[in-house]
């Protein structure tokens, strides 16, 4: 029986930073000494580009080609390492356009929910986490990150409309859990591009905590907006990197702001489990 926690990062809401706190929190889960695959479940890429790879389109292998294996189920011949990503704390399993045709496909296959379940399982017993970056919708690919999952980080960002949106979610993800996987959990939602000076933000932070705070964990870990964290997109770095690499002061202070924030989101995660 595998130990690893496979954790799926969701909102059906762009711009929230699910994949800079899915690349991360994998990062700074990596420096603690844990083994991490994170998974691009987005065709889009980004995180793949966050990863280091400028053109996602011209990768021969990627999830898109597990996948439709696993639909047709076609054997598979290739080597991990023909497909895998490697960083010096996370391993990647890549995405690029070909995943969209394969979400076309899947909806009429057999098990549909389960396909990207199937393909995670053989990875399982080579790392401790597996974390999924979501497209921003609700719709196959996310569902089939939910069955997969057995933990599910919410990224919102405080602002009017959060609220409306994590219910919507929150209806999903209890459908997965009666229907297809009982044993996902809500690991807790994570309040991103947060910037406390801001009243929007305190009486939004404070509206999540009283209508959700009593059913589901609100990360004390915070991710403050910090614009010079656009430049680790542009550059494929963590925000570690990043801190690493910087000499101006004030820049080295700002992004220090987001290390520590996720450092101590990976705290709290692997405390919770220690619990």
């Amino acid at each position: 029986m595998s130990n690893c926690t496979v954790i799926a990062v969701v909102n059906q809401k762009g711009g929230v930073g699910k994949t800079t706190s899915t690349y991360n929190l994998g990062w700074e889960l990596g420096k603690l000494g844990k083994k991490v695959l994170l998974v691009d479940l987005d065709s889009q890429a980004n995180l793949t580009m966050q990863a280091g790879v400028p053109t996602p389109d011209k990768l021969s292998f990627t999830l898109a080609t597990l996948l439709t294996k696993c639909i047709y189920d076609d054997e598979f011949t290739y080597d991990n390492e023909d497909i895998l990503i490697h960083k010096e704390m996370i391993d990647l399993l890549p995405s690029n356009i070909e995943l969209s045709n394969v979400e076309i496909q899947i909806v009429n296959v057999m098990s549909r929910e389960s396909v990207l379940d199937r393909i995670l399982e053989k990875y399982k017993e080579a790392y401790d986490y597996i974390i999924i970056d979501c497209m921003p919708s609700l719709g196959m690919m996310p569902i089939n990150a939910l069955v997969a999952a057995n933990k599910v980080i919410i990224p919102v960002v405080p602002e009017f409309w959060a609220v409306k949106g994590i219910e919507a979610l929150l209806k999903t993800i209890k459908n997965v859990k009666k229907k297809m996987n009982s044993g996902l959990e809500i690991e807790g939602i994570l309040l991103t591009k947060y910037t406390p000076n801001l009243r929007i933000t305190k009486e939004m932070e404070q509206i999540i905590t009283d209508v959700f705070g009593e059913r589901i964990n609100v990360f004390d870990s915070k991710i403050p907006a910090v614009t010079k964290m656009g430049d680790t997109a542009i550059n494929s770095l963590s925000a570690r990197e990043m801190y690493e690499s910087l000499k101006i002061k004030k820049h080295k202070d700002s992004i220090e702001k987001v290390m520590s924030a996720y450092q101590n989101l990976s705290l709290e995660i692997i405390n919770k489990e220690v619990k």
